[in-house]
């Protein structure tokens, strides 16, 4: 439960064994490899150690090319899986075995131009639909569409707007004295669709006046013979495509005996880019090349046996002070403390020279989570999706974090929730009421509840957070006094201790001179980083202001009893509500829906201020963040589990 020493390795090796040395280095999984530092230019290695490419972006196309090859295995041939079903599992040298890739890579490929084609083809098919859609009001009309004018006549189909009558149009144009005529082809709730027939001679002005009724002529470019021919033509073509379409997705589909295959070479390919991308990162001169990373300090014996049968030189050291802003950062935990690991990624993971934070966490969140959630039945399910989901899906990763929390979580909330006497809200005390409304029962036995005790729930709350608070005081404490800074931490926790310790003795004996004593060395070292004596002074009092801050933070802790509150007024009202008409089936659809409501939001809720308590409250005090994560050379798939 800390943070893993690190070692530097810089490393000089023979051209000829850098790939195999880079196999090996992914099968031990413990060396991260680094970007080397830039060579000066005056140096005597500038104009000989360069960079090379070694194939990562050709790499990346054939990774993305399988992917997309199993993307569309999924989309054309999808294959059932049960709902928790855990992802399939292979040994590591099945992963490394890079035999059958090139002919998987190969049949990707073909799969992607394939659907290129049908991609085409149903574009294709989107545009006829949308020239079918746009012919449907002219069907009726048998007129070719290529016919546009005649030796004396003009013939041009258009549309007016539904809102406009089409005899006052009619009628416009019969008053005008121009030689045309006007007929409706069909009509719908937006448009009238005509056919114009007028003088070449007077065309010109005939659509004039009749774009003062919103006359806009149609459309009819490339399209020849009626409009019913071209229906048919169209509606062939579609057939025609369509059956296309299906036996190039045949093709797609003959390939789905072999997804599993597939999917391994897409996890291969990306063991082999991860080597490229690691490749890229050395250093070359024209037989030889540099490496630099960093492995855990207790993997150095494997390393040195692995390195030991390579012509090689290699060089290990611990980190200087300067290096550990780069130093990358592992967490070991236990299985307790892992699942925290989602919340300390979600904010940000602690400095080489930091403190872990997931152990110093883990009780704080755990006991705040069930308090805020606070019911039996809440818990019991948390407890039986965590622990089924784990068990049987068996996730990896964050997933597992997620769900190894929830259960953890779950436990604490159904202690709360025993503790309040809640399960649902009050689902017993309400379902005994409807089978006998004379019942003497008044629901489960409790030391608190929420609504009747809200005082009580809310100074408690408080005094958890100012045990948090203290606790994150402590922590800063022992952390800058085993740094060799005791003057730093006795001036600074030490002065805060004295001036709490003076607020309660002198709110319970009104002496207040314990207090005073403590604003009094807040004012004299708080300053100390100050050149002049007045700056000292200023700084020192301006700290004071400091303490709206802690009791900012106190009150924050507030919404502890909040959200305990909000989540059983919630549960309990959806209860009445389904109670009202006295029947049990009501009741149970009423509580199926509203518990399901109340448990999701709370699930969320509870999270998030929990989370805000621990990243704002309780890490101000004694965090230091910034670290990188290490992320070594290793076998790391997206298909597969890999076990040794």
């Amino acid at each position: 439960m800390a943070i893993v020493k690190m070692k530097r390795l810089k490393l000089a090796a023979v051209k000829s064994e850098r790939e195999e040395l880079l196999r090996q280095l992914m099968l031990l999984g413990c060396v991260e490899i680094s970007e080397p530092e830039p060579t000066p230019e005056d140096s005597e290695y500038a104009g000989i150690l360069k960079k090379e490419a070694a194939g990562a972006y050709e790499r990346k196309s054939d990774y993305d090319e399988l992917c997309w090859g199993v993307t569309l295995l999924d989309k054309y041939a999808p294959q059932k899986t049960k709902l928790l079903s855990p992802r399939s599992c292979v040994s590591r040298d099945s992963v490394m075995d890079e035999s059958n890739l090139q002919r998987f890579l190969e049949l990707a490929k073909r799969m992607n131009v394939t659907d290129d084609h049908i991609r085409t083809i149903e574009a294709r098919q989107s545009n006829i639909l949308g020239n079918l859609e746009s012919l449907e009001p002219w069907k009726n009309m048998d007129v070719p569409l290529d016919l546009t004018e005649t030796k004396t006549c003009c013939i041009t189909p258009g549309m007016i707007p539904a809102t406009v009558e089409l005899d006052d149009a009619m009628r416009a144009m019969d008053g005008s004295g121009y030689e045309a005529g006007l007929f409706e082809i069909s009509s719908d709730k937006d448009m009238h669709y005509v056919l114009l027939v007028a003088m070449k001679d007077r065309y010109q002005d005939v659509t004039e006046l009749l774009r003062a009724f919103g006359f806009s002529a149609a459309s009819t470019t490339n399209l020849h013979g009626t409009v019913q021919r071209n229906i048919d033509r169209m509606n062939a073509e579609l057939e025609e495509l369509e059956n296309k379409k299906k036996l190039l997705a045949a093709d797609i589909i003959a390939v789905a005996p072999v997804r599993d295959e597939m999917k391994l070479c897409a996890d291969r390919m990306f063991t082999k880019l991860q080597r490229a991308e690691s490749a890229e990162r050395l250093l070359y001169t024209q037989s030889a090349y540099i490496c630099e990373g960093w492995f855990p300090a207790e993997d150095e014996g494997r390393l040195n046996e692995l390195l030991s049968r390579y012509d090689c030189a290699w060089e290990t050291s611990d980190p200087d002070p300067e290096d550990y802003p780069t130093v990358p950062v592992k967490l070991k935990n236990n299985r307790i403390t892992r699942p925290l690991n989602m919340v300390t990624d979600m904010y940000s993971l602690p400095a080489y020279d930091g403190l872990d934070p997931n152990p110093l966490m883990m009780p704080f969140f755990v006991l705040f989570y069930g308090i805020m959630m606070a019911d039996m039945g809440y818990g019991l399910l948390m407890m039986l999706a965590g622990y089924i989901v784990t068990k049987v899906k068996k996730p990896r990763g964050t997933s597992r974090n997620l769900f190894e929390l929830m259960f953890v979580c779950g436990i604490s909330t159904f202690i709360w929730g025993a503790v309040t006497g809640g399960f649902f809200g009050d689902a017993p005390f309400q379902i005994a009421k409807i089978i006998n409304p004379n019942t003497t029962f008044s629901g489960l036995p409790s030391l608190f509840t929420p609504l009747n005790d809200t005082l009580y729930v809310l100074l408690g709350s408080m005094i958890l957070g100012l045990i948090q608070i203290i606790t994150g005081m402590i922590i800063s404490f022992v952390k800058k006094t085993k740094d060799g800074h005791f003057w730093d931490a006795l001036m600074d926790e030490g002065s805060w201790w004295l001036v709490f310790i003076g607020i309660a003795v002198g709110a319970l004996c009104g002496f207040w001179w314990i207090a005073i004593a403590g604003v009094a060395a807040l004012i004299c070292t708080q300053g100390r980083d100050k050149p002049t004596v007045a700056g000292k002074i200023v700084g020192g009092i301006a700290s004071l202001y400091d303490i709206t801050g802690y009791f900012g933070d106190i009150l924050s802790y507030s919404r502890l009893m909040a959200l305990m509150l909000a989540g059983s007024v919630i549960a309990q009202v959806f209860n009445t509500l389904g109670a009202i008409p006295g029947n049990i089936i009501f009741f149970l659809i009423v509580f199926v829906i509203g518990q399901s409501l109340n448990f999701g939001l709370n699930l969320l809720g509870c999270y998030v201020h929990d989370l805000r308590l621990q990243c704002l409250e309780y890490f101000g005090k004694f965090y230091k963040d910034g670290g990188r994560r290490f992320e070594p050379l290793a076998i790391n798939t997206n298909y597969y589990d890999v076990v040794d």
